[in-house]
């Protein structure tokens, strides 16, 4: 028997995912998942759909979801083929949310970084050593890249929201009046932000370049060769599928997502 042939009880359920038996009923009841086979006495079996179903719910729950969204994803799952456009933009709509705590929560993040750093900053200077939170004896750690800085011709700015913005679907960013005068853009995409700066003279970075995770590279690789920037694959990172293009002003790119297998 394969593992989408496996039939569970409602108790191996609960042990596996942690819910109780309780809730397992309650999200069949409202809907939120469809009636569950049963066995000739009346007892729940649950097979791999069903688990399938039940941890896409869970994430939607916890990624912020309402009950009354689940439900009506759950209606529309249940009109087939009909549904899915249905589906396609709950999830959408559910995604931009979920994007925009994400971005906030950064942003709330590097002021608990700054404040957390001031604290260790005195007390190094006064030659106390931090009660907890030390990262290193060096007394510094390294965190996740704040953003990717690359060089752009002077008056690109516009070509610029044309790959960033358009192309690649990020938003662009308002510079600090300090810094909007001397040109140039930023964006932010997810977890990612790129600051595009005016250098004169410019030339491209072809083989320095910044490595950007990603998902859904196949998607994004079509979306850049359909736009006119040609992509580059290259099997030779283990564990990652990748590929290579160019921003419009030549600058390497790389763009990597794990490999499923």
């Amino acid at each position: 028997m394969s593992d989408d042939d496996e039939v569970l009880p409602l108790a191996a359920v609960t042990a596996r995912t942690g819910l109780s038996a309780a809730t397992l009923r309650y999200y069949e009841k409202e809907g939120l998942l469809p009636p569950v086979a049963r066995a000739p006495g009346g007892q729940r079996r649950y097979r791999q759909v069903d688990l399938d179903r039940l941890s896409l719910l869970l994430r939607l729950r916890a990624t912020g979801m309402s009950v009354a969204t689940m439900r009506r994803f759950a209606e529309l799952r249940r009109a087939g083929e009909p549904g899915r456009p249905g589906r396609l933009a709950v999830l959408l709509e559910h995604r931009a949310a979920v994007r925009r705590r994400v971005d906030l929560l950064r942003e709330n993040l590097v002021v608990i970084d700054a404040k957390i750093d001031r604290h260790r900053r005195i007390l190094r200077q006064r030659g106390d050593l931090p009660m907890t939170g030390s990262p290193t004896t060096d007394g510094f750690e390294f965190r996740p890249i704040h953003h990717v800085q690359l060089a752009i011709p002077p008056g690109g700015e516009e070509q610029c929201r044309a790959f960033w913005g358009e192309v690649l679907g990020m938003t662009e960013l308002a510079k600090p009046p300090v810094l909007a005068a001397r040109g140039g853009c930023w964006f932010r995409g997810g977890a990612l932000e790129v600051h595009l700066g005016v250098e004169q003279p410019f030339a491209p970075a072809r083989k320095a370049h910044p490595g950007l995770l990603v998902t859904g590279l196949r998607d994004l690789a079509a979306r850049l060769a359909a736009a006119g920037h040609p992509v580059t694959w290259d099997d030779d990172f283990p564990g990652h599928d990748r590929c290579y293009a160019a921003d419009p002003f030549g600058n390497r790119l790389e763009f990597l997502e794990p490999s499923a297998g």
